[in-house]
């Protein structure tokens, strides 16, 4: 068997980058890179060996589902493997029959035989060949010989290779089960920084989207999110963390919180002008009426903050007047339904114009108690200070 580069490598960075062409991440079935990098030299793929400890130190931890994908790809299109071999530098000046991992028949089979067989078969090989010690990396740099007769382009192609430097940028982002940690309660109170002009961050102007704050106030979406974000993780989070656009996990975060996102220049649909009103709140006579009342108690996010704050510190959504829980009662989440916020500070109707709300002003209320709330103070017969 003829080995194209068995003599030794042809360039600078051998053992860690690409010898005669560029570096690729694997991508799995959806198109997301995993950490499993090759590349291309002389047509022949070369997986780059797993290394590194646990955590952001450690290098292609992917390794045996990227070397797996690889075989599988090759499968598929049906591209012949002539043969492989352990190709790290402290073994690449030994015989390449000595550091075969797949060879002959062996080439035909299935690719989690392949797998296997390569796996095993690269732990014996070692700079020692009298050595008797078992054992050994079963994740090394490896090169594969293939029959493909297309440029090294067509065959990282073929084979759903991610340009390394690109893949390189999207490693810096945090994955989305980080970014659901900015809950309502927390981009209520960053939107509520900005309001106030107490607010310190790296992020830079909004160019193509508004975030729409109580009074149509206009603020820079993402700047909004890393701060709601650095509040939730106690540290500072940077934009190169996370992306902003229209189908980003970050414009779907703050529009669950309540706020809408919007293109610059576009009105708010005016559908959205009274938003997160209960059906059972219909105790308001009068749609102009019930309008007004629920624009001011329900400034944008503020009920979904509420309600988010009361499950971080309790757990669940209650009644704080009655104690009813809800889900308990009911035997679904969609009892939560049941739960409103009410402002026991001060009545809505009293409220001078730019007042601002705090959630330590509110209380979560099931719908009897609220609708009881508002009848007692409709009648005077209730000081609106409502203590739990």
């Amino acid at each position: 068997m003829v080995m194209r580069g068995a003599s030794g490598p042809r360039g600078p960075d051998a053992e860690g980058g690409s010898v005669n062409g560029d570096v690729f991440v694997v991508a799995d079935e959806t198109g997301r890179p995993i950490d499993a990098r090759f590349s291309i030299s002389d047509q022949d793929i070369v997986v780059h060996s797993r290394g590194g400890t646990k955590g952001r130190d450690a290098l292609n931890v992917d390794y045996s589902r990227g070397l797996l994908t690889i075989l599988e790809r090759l499968a598929l299109n049906g591209v012949r493997i002539v043969g492989a071999w352990v190709d790290s530098s402290t073994v690449r000046s030994m015989p390449p029959d000595a550091r075969s991992i797949l060879q002959g028949t062996d080439c035909g089979q299935p690719p989690e035989r392949m797998l296997a067989m390569m796996s095993v078969r690269m732990k014996d090989v070692r700079s020692n060949p009298a050595s008797t010690a078992r054992g050994g990396n079963s994740t090394r740099r490896i090169r594969i010989v293939t029959a493909f007769e297309g440029s090294g382009k067509a065959l990282a192609d073929l084979l759903g290779g991610v340009p390394a430097e690109r893949d390189l940028r999207s490693r810096e982002r945090l994955p989305t089960s980080t970014l659901e940690r900015a809950t309502p309660e927390f981009v209520w109170t960053a939107v509520q920084r900005f309001v106030d002009g107490k607010v310190e961050h790296v992020f830079g102007p909004s160019t193509d989207f508004d975030l729409i704050a109580d009074g149509d106030l206009r603020l820079p979406p993402k700047a909004v999110f890393g701060v709601a974000l650095s509040i939730a993780l106690g540290e500072t989070v940077q934009p190169k963390h996370f992306a902003g656009g229209e189908s980003s996990a970050c414009f779907s975060l703050l529009r669950r919180a309540g706020f809408p996102v919007v293109r610059k220049g576009t009105l708010l649909p005016a559908d959205e002008a009274v938003e997160d009103a209960d059906d059972t709140q219909s105790w308001n006579e009068g749609r102009i009426r019930l309008e007004s009342h629920l624009k001011r108690e329900r400034a944008k996010g503020l009920s979904l903050a509420k309600k988010d704050q009361y499950r971080r510190l309790y757990g669940r959504l209650a009644c704080e007047r009655c104690g009813l829980d809800p889900v308990s009662s009911y035997g679904t989440v969609h009892a939560e339904a049941c739960i409103e916020v009410h402002h026991s500070k001060i009545q809505v109707s009293r409220m001078a114009e730019g007042h601002a709300t705090v959630l330590e002003d509110l209380l979560c209320l099931c719908a009897n108690c609220h609708r009881l709330v508002h009848r007692l103070l409709r009648t005077s017969s209730l000081p609106y200070v409502d203590s739990p």
